[in-house]
């Protein structure tokens, strides 16, 4: 009798795991969901049309749905930041995963960066809106700096001073490029084989 009690407790454990893990993958279905839409507004309607109500009438859920998986529209924002972030450092590793700290190295992750910002033109753009908005900054530019960052060991590589603010100014430089290509919608050979030149490496 004990051994058939412990059966059916691991059978309904066994089931409550499944129920649980059938919720999780819909919630994260949901919210990814809710992200994507998040895309298409910016696209359409930048950051100043992206309104919780756009969003969800964009992803054909209800709005107390959106509040399940973000606290505000500024929360939102961030998360959409966050994911773009996250592809840039995706991209970024795969450009760079078999190169030594150099100039090298930052070129190819400049410019798998450019290409990831040209390519999500709508969530760049809305990052650089965000700008102007304080209750948006803070986290962005914590992002930015880490990124930026990134460069210091290649920069040290190089024999390069005070590689910290060189990191920096190197992240402004390739931002810059971002910006024009932007504006441009496509790519902006020129500019690129400048930032190359900056780095020393023929062009």
């Amino acid at each position: 009798m004990a051994q058939a009690k412990s059966t059916g407790a691991s059978a309904t454990a066994r089931r409550d795991g499944r129920r649980a893990g059938a919720g999780e993958r819909s919630a994260g279905r949901t919210r990814e969901a809710l992200l994507a839409a998040g895309v298409a507004v910016a696209a359409r309607d930048g950051l100043a049309g992206l309104s919780v109500n756009g969003v969800v009438a964009e992803a054909g859920v209800a709005k107390g749905t959106f509040y399940v998986h973000f606290s505000d529209r500024e929360a939102f924002v961030d998360a959409l930041h966050a994911a773009f972030h996250e592809r840039v450092l995706a991209a970024v590793e795969e450009a760079t995963a078999d190169t030594p700290p150099g100039a090298e190295r930052i070129w190819l992750g400049a410019e798998a960066y450019l290409d990831v910002c040209l390519r999500e033109r709508a969530i760049k753009a809305l990052a650089l809106e965000a700008r102007t908005d304080s209750t948006l900054t803070e986290t962005m530019s914590a992002r930015h700096e880490r990124f930026a960052a990134s460069a210091i060991p290649s920069i040290r590589a190089m024999g390069w001073p005070e590689a910290a603010s060189a990191s920096q100014l190197l992240a402004a430089m390739t931002s810059e490029i971002a910006i024009r290509e932007l504006e441009a919608g496509r790519k902006l050979p020129a500019a690129r084989r400048s930032l190359r030149r900056f780095l020393g490496l023929p062009a």
